[in-house]
């Protein structure tokens, strides 16, 4: 609406007002008109708003102000109702009834205009025709049971359901009641006669058979509720019947199909689109342990065993990301923790737009098929005996070990190892016992591998070694000497203790061979040669193996051999007061008397035995042999000396020593108090609580401790003071160095000087080595060093020569 420039109520009037507008009550006529429902606009000939009343200020939602002088907008026709759309200021569009009637006041051609808000009206009907469409369409049937008459009226659509014709049902109850299906009978009647009863404003509710015009039963669903009259009691009830057969007839089929899912020997799992669980099958349950409300929610992911197979979930995901169907194996969690394989198949599920809604994983369980193929794949790469890899996969991995070799350029080994006295134990103790034999040899092999290493059983009691990832040639020894020493304790086959070894052949890459059939050949080869050498021994095939590798192996073995056949005796150098040239004590010193090498000196397999663990009988071998000279000299009369004894590093941290050493001394009868025990300083202050206990057990059984060759090591004066030792033997290589003028040598001299003093100031005795001048003895015995030892005064000498000292 606009503004007018001009209206009627503004022009001045010269004109006789026609008698019409003057009412014979203005008062009540004005009243009659604010008070009106409808709305009352009085325009002028220009459609302009010349008086508005209150119901059309409402009807406009807008002040009476703002109505005035405004252009109506609507074309008016008289006497010819129409309808028009107001757009009210807060409640939007509105219907309204238009009417319109001409008149002539005080000479000016005017419209009333009467309006009537129809809105609610119309939403009603439009209700009604949307109500009606929605029965229509949805194929609902309408019943109205009279209650009181007992009149029913059936709808159109009620009957079509049945396939009867209007006048083919009747209206009333029984109409209904005998299409009932027999079975449904006696439950629906009683259901809505408690209905009845009711007065909660509750709906009644029921699914029941219906019989249709062809004979067939058709599934209805029924709903209704009571209309109450005025005296409170249900008058009507009104309500619908749906035709549901098809749904009924459906989810038998979905009911039937779950049953089948869940009833089927697959494992069944549905997903939400993000992995989460929504159903699991019974078969699920019985293999995983899991219930199935424990499952719902979880995501399936977390039941995948990671990270073994991290790179199968990874394939799984890309797969199903990009909407296809993935299939393979892989390995899920039982609620107990165990494992168990899967052969799955998982595909997506989308809705009408093709949006993945869902995943179905069909699944069988192939824990045993995967156990029974794997332990074929098993038996047909390893031994059945041992469980060790057998020639086939030797050859294989020894392939690709060449390969490796060449890659990294690295040394490899091929040791054929053949178990001494085999046929011995095969014939005495019968096959099953010898089988048992291979079993725990097997065993004790597979614990002394390295990393990268491969032994394998090639049949009888030949078995394969494959050393990788080796620098040099003599890289080799230190394992085959660990292997030779681990057989040295006992295998109890029941209830004997069984000491075997082997005898080893040994190839080399490159060396020997570029390839694999080649190296094991070659290795077959040098078993040949070591089992020629007696048991326990070991040879190399190749002939450009350094001389000292293979003198040390000679020698190695001529050492196992002499202990065995006591080769090895003992010579002793004295000790002396250098005062008065009088002897002490004595060192007892190893010497190794070879029946086509001679005499060999310490230095030359001392060392080797302390790295290959002969050390240990070597050293019960030189205190066997002590104790004997002692008893010897003891039943002839001679005066008895103490005699000093070497404990190597090796064989003093022995868990068994101490009783090693007093089943000896217990064995001979000999007193404690005349041996002395010497270890370097190095090897005690390797581990210093260790060898203060050690040292404070042997004190406290009498023997004397002596600390060899100190000087050459870092010690601690704070450890050495702690040290339960009696005397402190300054090393030869100090001593030696003063040669005939000390003073040419003030570094060694200070030396000497400040053990000396540390060995006064510890109350300790002081022992110096390696005496071979005069002027070394003047230089030890000015500055406090009484006792002396070397060839000054003597070599080690046999026993037989050492005795004339007891009577000189």
């Amino acid at each position: 609406m606009s503004q007018s420039p001009q209206s009627p109520a503004d022009k001045p009037s010269t004109e006789h007002t026609p008698a019409t507008l003057h009412a014979p009550n203005p008062h009540h006529f004005e009243q009659m008109v604010e008070q009106a429902s409808d709305a009352i606009l009085l325009l002028n000939a220009q459609g302009v708003i010349q008086y508005a009343n209150q119901a059309a200020a409402h009807l406009f939602g807008c002040p009476l102000e703002r109505l005035r002088g405004e252009t109506f907008g609507f074309v008016v026709a008289p006497d010819e109702p129409t309808e028009i759309e107001i757009a009210h200021a807060t409640r939007g569009m509105l219907s309204a009834d238009l009417r319109a009637v001409p008149m002539r006041m005080e000479g000016w051609e005017v419209s009333v205009v009467y309006l009537r808000d129809v809105t609610e009206r119309k939403e009603r009907l439009r209700d009604q025709l949307r109500l009606q469409e929605a029965i229509k369409g949805g194929r609902i049937g309408l019943f109205d049971w009279d209650l009181q008459t007992g009149e029913v009226y059936y709808s159109q659509e009620w009957k079509t359901q049945l396939g009867y014709a209007q006048e083919e049902i009747g209206s009333d109850y029984a109409s209904w009641w005998t299409l009932l299906h027999p079975d449904d009978r006696e439950a629906t009647e009683k259901q809505v006669a408690e209905y009845l009863k009711c007065a909660d404003g509750r709906r009644y509710v029921m699914e029941f058979r219906m019989r249709h015009k062809d004979g067939s039963y058709r599934w209805i669903l029924a709903q209704g509720s009571l209309i109450h009259g005025p005296d409170g009691r249900p008058s009507h009830m009104v309500g619908s019947h749906l035709d549901i057969t098809e749904r009924r007839r459906t989810e038998g089929h979905l009911q039937r199909l779950a049953f089948a899912v869940d009833q089927s020997p697959s494992i069944v799992v549905i997903t939400d689109p993000d992995g989460a669980i929504q159903y699991v099958n019974r078969r699920f349950c019985e293999v995983t342990g899991f219930a199935p409300e424990e499952m719902l929610g979880v995501n399936a992911r977390a039941l995948a065993q990671t990270p073994t197979e991290e790179i199968i979930q990874q394939n799984l995901a890309f797969t199903l990301r990009q909407g296809h169907t993935w299939e393979g194996e892989f390995r899920n969690r039982k609620k107990s923790g165990e494992t168990y394989w899967e052969q799955a198949r998982i595909y997506p599920v989308r809705d009408e737009d093709g949006t993945i809604v869902q995943y179905i994983k069909l699944a069988e369980d192939i824990t045993d098929r995967k156990q029974l193929t794997d332990r074929l794949d098993f038996l047909a790469f390893h031994d059945t005996l041992t469980g060790l890899p057998n020639r086939s996969l030797m050859m294989d991995r020894l392939g690709q070990a060449l390969v490796q070799a060449r890659r990294d350029r690295t040394l490899l080994a091929v040791a054929f190892l053949d178990l001494d006295d085999f046929k011995t134990v095969n014939d005495s103790l019968g096959h099953g016992q010898g089988d048992q034999l291979l079993r725990m040899v097997a065993e004790r092999l597979k614990g002394l591998l390295r990393e990268g290493d491969t032994v394998a059983r090639f049949g009888g009691d030949e078995f394969i070694l494959m050393l990788t990832q080796l620098q040099a040639p003599r890289d080799v020894i230190p394992v085959v000497e660990k292997l030779q020493m681990a057989f040295t304790q006992p295998i109890t086959l029941g209830q004997i203790p069984l000491v075997t070894g082997f005898s080893i052949g040994l190839a080399m890459y490159p060396t020997d061979s570029h390839r694999a059939e080649d190296l094991i050949r070659h290795a077959d080869i040098a078993l040949s040669r070591a089992k020629a050498q007696g048991p326990r021994s070991y040879h190399f095939y190749t002939r450009d193996l350094d001389e000292q590798l293979h003198e040390r192996m000679q020698l190695e073995q001529a050492m196992r051999r002499g202990l065995e056949r006591g080769q090895f005796l003992l010579h002793y150098q004295p000790r002396m007061d250098m005062r008065d040239n009088r002897m002490l004590s004595m060192e007892a010193l190893i010497r190794w008397q070879h029946p086509d090498w001679g005499m060999v000196m310490p230095g030359r397999f001392i060392p080797l035995a302390e790295e290959t663990g002969l050390i240990i009988e070597l050293g019960s071998e030189v205190l066997r042999q002590a104790c004997l000279q002692l008893k010897s000299w003891q039943s002839s009369g001679r005066p008895l000396l103490p005699l000093a004894i070497n404990l190597s590093p090796r064989e003093f941290h022995q868990t068994d020593l101490l009783e090693r050493i007093m089943g000896i001394m217990e064995e001979y009868e000999v007193d404690t108090r005349l041996i002395e025990f010497e270890i370097t300083e190095s090897a005690a202050m390797s581990s210093v609580e260790q060898t203060i206990d050690i040292l404070s057990q042997l004190t406290r059984m009498g023997f004397r401790i002596s600390i060899d060759d100190f000087g050459t090591a870092y010690s601690s004066l704070n450890y050495l003071k702690r040290l339960p030792v009696q005397s402190l033997k300054i090393d030869q290589s100090f001593v030696k160095d003063l040669a005939n003028d000390p003073a040419a040598h003030p570094e060694d001299a200070a030396i000497i000087r400040a053990i000396i003093g540390l060995a006064g100031n510890l109350g300790l005795e002081v022992i110096a080595e390696g005496v071979e001048t005069t002027a070394q003895r003047d230089f030890l015995l000015k500055h406090g060093c009484p006792v002396g030892q070397g060839y000054l005064f003597s070599r080690p000498v046999a026993a037989a020569e050492i005795e004339t000292r007891f009577t000189a």
